[in-house]
């Protein structure tokens, strides 16, 4: 397929739906930039990602003078477990996806019978599925990835010396490359959970281009508002003050 064949294409797909093209692109500035902003940009504010990173060093500076690390262990085990099972729903759905392909027609069939719902050209629905099953595989890997990542850190936990070793005090540089470790596993672990509800927006594609537009910004202020806003960033950023949580319940 050369590259004059895939001009073509998106050319034609820009004149017969240039709504559909303007979603399209309006979901890839949301999703890829917001991604890129929050990791690049906004890595040192006062965000969940930067706290937790704070506490992730004083949990394994801890764990180094800890005589008993069967705690340090199972923490690890839990979020291996969450995430792999992050990992294997994707690729449920993505069989579903695929599975989708195949029944074509009855969908087309089902969609005319929703008033407000536009029947796209089967071009257009097949670049709905693939962006799709795009966002599961990307979901996959970047959940394994995370998971492997996790592994690595459980590494090098087990060769921190207990605290009564001679210059165990050494091992200080290793508990906070093993924090590192844990924060990027579960910076990729956020990616991962973004494309998740990015994909939610992408659902509503299917239904119109005005709709997955208005969807897709939806869930990028519940992201924001989410890791910056939440009252979660607020308590870990209270240094000990009065936060109000008694009034929640």
């Amino acid at each position: 397929m050369s590259l004059t064949y895939v001009l073509d294409i998106l050319r034609r797909y820009m004149e017969e739906a240039p709504l559909e093209f303007i979603a399209f692109v309006w979901f890839l500035m949301c999703w890829l930039g917001y991604n890129y902003i929050v990791d690049n940009f906004m890595r040192g504010a006062r965000g969940l990602s930067a706290r937790m990173h704070l506490y992730r060093v004083q949990w394994m500076n801890v764990a180094l003078r800890r005589d008993n690390r069967v705690l340090d262990i199972n923490i690890l085990s839990m979020l291996q477990s969450s995430i792999a099972f992050f990992a294997s729903t994707s690729i449920l759905i993505l069989a579903g996806l695929l599975a989708l392909l195949g029944a074509t027609p009855q969908v087309f069939a089902i969609l005319k019978q929703i008033p407000f719902a536009d029947v796209p050209a089967k071009v257009i629905w097949y670049s709905k599925v693939f962006l799709l099953c795009f966002l599961y595989i990307y979901i996959f890997f970047k959940m394994t990835w995370s998971l492997r990542q996790l592994n690595y850190a459980s590494v090098l936990l087990g060769a921190m010396p207990l605290p009564h070793e001679h210059q165990s005090e050494h091992y200080l540089p290793t508990a906070r490359r093993a924090a590192m470790i844990n924060t990027m596993a579960a910076r990729d672990m956020n990616r991962g959970l973004r494309a998740y509800y990015f994909s939610i927006a992408a659902l509503s594609w299917f239904v119109s281009p005005v709709l997955f537009m208005v969807s897709t910004a939806f869930i990028m202020l519940i992201l924001y508002r989410r890791e910056f806003e939440s009252q979660i960033v607020h308590i870990l950023s209270s240094q000990g003050k009065n936060t109000g949580t008694d009034k929640t319940e």
